[in-house]
């Protein structure tokens, strides 16, 4: 009976660590050392086979919402070549990692859909003998600008911003911002969901022999049934 005390409590122990990466909204871990298999993960799948789908679920998920901010970042980097916004003048790096930012935050909030006009500033700036104009937006240089006469400086200063607010309208309604915003609720969904699971598992007093666990056949309790998870009070 030791022996499937100790089985037991290590099943318990997997299904805390689990509910701890999910908690952290990270890849399943089971707490398998490397290049060893992964008997802990197949324990579970084998005591919790209606539990191991959702995890499963719970890993594509992770994935998911992880590299969708990146598929974000690349359709920035394509459309601002195609409205020709390049370095030089433009710091297109930067840029795109700014207006990556805000978009990626205005999914998350369900923001997408509001109108909102980007708050840019400029100076200028002298170097050497030449004149610039320095573009800022929330803060963050973005560009630099040839300062000529003030006619051409102002129009060369409105043609720059019209461009980043354009991308910026486009990125509003593009498939990878979208994206990231229902990754996060159906992250968040599911979530919840595996941490009521996993606390109702972890709550269990017994296990089953199972022939597909690697501990239960190590052990040799092949057939032997034990104490059953606790059932509800009917009171």
């Amino acid at each position: 009976m030791s022996r499937v005390v100790g089985h037991r409590d290590d099943l318990k122990a997997v299904l805390d660590l689990l509910r701890v990466g999910i908690e952290l909204e990270g890849h399943c871990d089971y707490g398998d050392p490397p290049d060893r298999g992964d008997p802990s993960r197949v324990a579970v799948r084998a005591h919790f086979g209606d539990l191991a789908a959702v995890l499963d679920e719970w890993d594509r998920e992770v994935e998911r919402a992880r590299s969708a901010p990146g598929a974000l970042w690349r359709w920035l980097a394509d459309s601002a070549l195609e409205l020709g916004i390049t370095e030089p003048p433009f710091a297109v790096g930067s840029l795109i990692d700014l207006l990556a930012i805000l978009t990626a935050d205005r999914s998350r909030r369900w923001q997408l859909g509001v109108p909102r006009e980007l708050h840019f500033e400029h100076f200028s700036d002298r170097i050497g003998s030449a004149h610039q104009l320095s573009l800022y937006l929330e803060g963050q240089m973005v560009a630099r600008l040839e300062d000529g006469p003030a006619q051409d400086g102002g129009r060369v200063l409105k043609t720059a911003c019209s461009l980043i607010q354009a991308l910026f309208d486009e990125a509003q309604t593009c498939e990878p911002a979208r994206e990231i915003g229902e990754t996060r609720d159906s992250l968040l969904a599911l979530k919840e969901q595996l941490l009521e699971r996993l606390a109702s598992e972890a709550a269990l007093t017994g296990i089953r022999f199972s022939s597909d666990c690697p501990f239960c056949v190590r052990q040799g309790d092949g057939g032997e049934v034990v104490a059953s998870r606790p059932r509800a009070d009917p009171g």
